[in-house]
């Protein structure tokens, strides 16, 4: 079904409506009490109690994700042309022992036929294991740069005051302001090109 997006309203669960809707502009309160002049340039803070972000967006276009996606997408095509290689090596050598059939008694045909039967199954499970470690390592990076996401998601919901954080998936009916996919790709951006250069994995 396709999601429908209304610009002037907000889904919030078990919250009232009164927190669903535009962003809540927050003033401090006056005491009476002389005010720093750096506390008098945050005394106006909006606060959406509610927060939104696109998890599919942010991998594919933060640079950690956009990176994690190029890496295993190369590997498994890498992977892909050796597979096609190796099967184009043992049609030949299939073929190539057909062509010797006549030639040979029965015994050393079915010597070299259950030899090639052996060969195919070992090769099968050799690049079997190939595909689950580049699944594996993307696994990892993924997880990495969710716990990253979780970092930079945490420091949003304090910046704006929010209670909760939704994964667009999650949310019928939103409003387009309560969306941090952008400032959550900007955050992951700052924190990776900070980060100390890594090695690239093999």
């Amino acid at each position: 079904m396709r999601r429908a997006a209304f610009p002037t309203f907000g889904l919030c669960f078990g919250l009232s409506l009164a927190l669903c809707f535009a962003p809540l502009a927050v003033r401090a309160q006056d005491t009476g009490a002389t005010v720093p002049p750096e506390t008098e340039k945050v005394r106006t803070k909006l606060v959406f109690p509610v927060l939104v972000f696109d998890r599919d967006r942010v991998i594919a276009s933060s640079a950690a994700g956009a990176a994690l996606e190029a890496r295993g997408e190369a590997a498994r095509n890498a992977l892909l042309e050796e597979n096609k290689r190796i099967y184009d090596e043992l049609e030949a050598e299939e073929q190539a022992l057909a062509d010797i059939r006549d030639s040979l008694s029965e015994a050393e045909f079915r010597a070299r036929a259950q030899a090639f039967d052996e060969k195919v199954v070992a090769i099968r499970a050799e690049q079997d294991q190939k595909a689950q470690a580049i699944q594996t390592q993307y696994d990892d990076g993924l997880a990495g740069l969710e716990e990253e996401m979780n970092k930079a998601l945490t420091g949003l919901a304090r910046d704006f005051g929010a209670v909760l954080v939704f994964e667009r998936g999650q949310v019928y009916l939103m409003s387009g302001a309560i969306d941090v996919s952008g400032l959550l790709i900007e955050r992951l951006d700052a924190e990776e090109a900070d980060a100390p250069a890594a090695s690239e994995p093999d």
